[in-house]
């Protein structure tokens, strides 16, 4: 059976070198420079602490990009910036910031009195109403030992008196019981 060229072999090899067309296109244009870029031009002398202008002569319009020079000293730059900083192009609060505010000194609240304070106020009326309780329940217990105790005396004491047959003088004797 002889190998016939089918559609789907014919569609294959087409895609192939339709893929093939366009890798070796983009190879070659890889290879070429995109954008020729000029020569670099020669640097010119950088600035030193003797080429700056003086700061009290700098305002905000003033050109600081000489201070940033590498020959410039850093005391120097830090002054320039400094005074750069502090002008009123920079010396700005844009009210973002969450702790620019004095929050030591709070707003008098008056008769207000908020959720938390009355939830307060209700928790220390509990507690003083259990203290109360407490502090009554404490207060009767004594009487009730104290009843229970001259109940207990008033018992004995007849008792006792019917038994040695004495009419309750004190003669510092013993009673049995």
């Amino acid at each position: 059976m002889d190998h016939d060229d089918s559609p789907l072999d014919q569609q294959q090899s087409k895609d192939d070198g339709h893929f093939l067309s366009r890798w070796s296109d983009r190879k070659l244009a890889s290879e070429q420079p995109l954008v020729q870029q000029p020569e670099p031009e020669p640097l010119q002398e950088q600035p030193c602490d003797e080429d700056m202008p003086p700061l009290d002569s700098l305002s905000e319009s003033s050109d600081y990009t000489g201070f940033l020079s590498p020959k410039v000293s850093e005391t120097l730059r830090k002054m320039a910036l400094r005074k750069l900083f502090h002008g009123s192009d920079f010396n700005l609060c844009d009210g973002l910031d969450d702790y620019d505010e004095d929050f030591t000194t709070f707003q008098v609240l008056g008769d207000v009195i908020t959720a938390d304070l009355h939830h307060q106020m209700e928790l220390e009326e509990q507690r003083e109403a259990e203290q109360q309780v407490l502090a009554e329940e404490q207060a009767v217990e004594p009487q009730v030992e104290e009843d229970s105790r001259s109940d207990s005396q008033t018992e004995a004491q007849p008792e006792a008196q019917q038994d040695t047959g004495e009419t309750g003088d004190d003669d510092n004797r013993e009673i049995s019981t």
